[in-house]
C-alpha cells in the first residue's frame, strides 16, 4: 500500500467515531504489513542465474518447473526468488 493511500485510510478511520481504537489499530497494522513484491526478471536474467539457455527456461515454464508471470499476452517475467530457489535446491521428482 502506498503512503498516500495509507494516510487517507488513517485519516478516515481516525475521523470515524464508530470504529473502536483497537479495531482501527488492527486495520492499520495489517495495512502496514503489505505483501512483499516479487523480484521479476527477464528470461535472460533468469537463464543466467540457472546457467541454462533461455529456451530451456521457457520449456521448464511450460512443464511447470517454474511459473512465468504474464506482463502482457506476449511478454512474461520470471520470479527471481523462485529461480534462485530452483538453482540452490534443484527439482524434486517424487
Amino acid at each position: 500500500m502506498n503512503t498516500e493511500t495509507f494516510t487517507t485510510l488513517h485519516t478516515i478511520l481516525k475521523a470515524d467515531s464508530s470504529v473502536p481504537d483497537e479495531q482501527r489499530d488492527t486495520i492499520l497494522k495489517a495495512c502496514r504489513q503489505a505483501a512483499p513484491r516479487k523480484r521479476l526478471g527477464t528470461v535472460r536474467e533468469a537463464a543466467a542465474i540457472l546457467a541454462v539457455h533461455p529456451r530451456t527456461l521457457q520449456r521448464w515454464g511450460r512443464r511447470g518447473l517454474l511459473t512465468p508471470v504474464r506482463i502482457t499476452p506476449r511478454r512474461q517475467r520470471w520470479d527471481l526468488d523462485e529461480v534462485e530457489r530452483l538453482a540452490t535446491e534443484g527439482v524434486c521428482n517424487e
